[in-house]
């Protein structure tokens, strides 16, 4: 398994660069929100506008009661957790750390032009005359629960799949090194 100094070492790795890559991030959304709002513009209808403000994306249409604004930061939390992960694991090289890295970043990136496209056809066809009363609601339900749930899945795959059995393998073969009389976690 992982040991305790490698999970508190992962642990106060993770911590500090959420709250560094958070801080950073700030300075990144907005170039970030203009790139993900040019490569969704095609996606949508023609009638809905949808344009970059800062940290903000904001979808707006003559047929909703008012412009919804998602907030960067909420929308790209997941990048931001899911970078934090791969930068904090324990036992990886530099290289496969950042190929892993970008491939994720690259990943998000397209998610989040699929998403955005997504939520604002989703408010589109809530908004229209015929759509349920409660369809707007779904819509942003549905859109909350998809990027509250997608990185954690991606995150989680990539530990069981990738990491864990990297670092369990490692310390695995640091123990079998030991002789037996020293390896105190077989009496334990």
């Amino acid at each position: 398994m992982l040991g305790t100094p490698r999970l508190l070492t992962f642990a106060l790795r993770a911590i500090v660069l959420i709250v560094l890559i958070s801080i950073l991030w700030i300075s990144v959304a907005r170039p970030y929100n203009e790139a993900l709002v040019f490569l969704a513009q095609p996606l949508i209808p023609d009638s809905v506008s949808m344009k970059a403000l800062g940290s903000h994306i904001i979808i707006d249409d003559s047929r909703l009661s008012s412009p919804l604004s998602i907030d960067g930061l909420t929308l790209h939390f997941g990048l931001i957790l899911m970078a934090a992960l791969v930068l904090a694991a324990v036992g990886i090289g530099v290289f496969p750390r950042l190929g892993w890295l970008a491939a994720m970043g690259a990943g998000a990136f397209l998610m989040h032009v699929i998403g955005v496209a997504l939520i604002a056809r989703g408010l589109m066809w809530a908004s229209v005359a015929d759509s349920p009363d409660d369809s707007r609601r779904l819509v942003l339900s549905a859109f909350a629960v998809f990027w509250g749930l997608i990185p954690a899945l991606i995150g989680g795959l990539w530990c069981f799949i990738y990491w864990m059995p990297r670092v369990s393998n490692t310390s695995e073969n640091g123990r079998q090194a030991l002789p037996p009389s020293s390896d105190v976690s077989a009496s334990s």
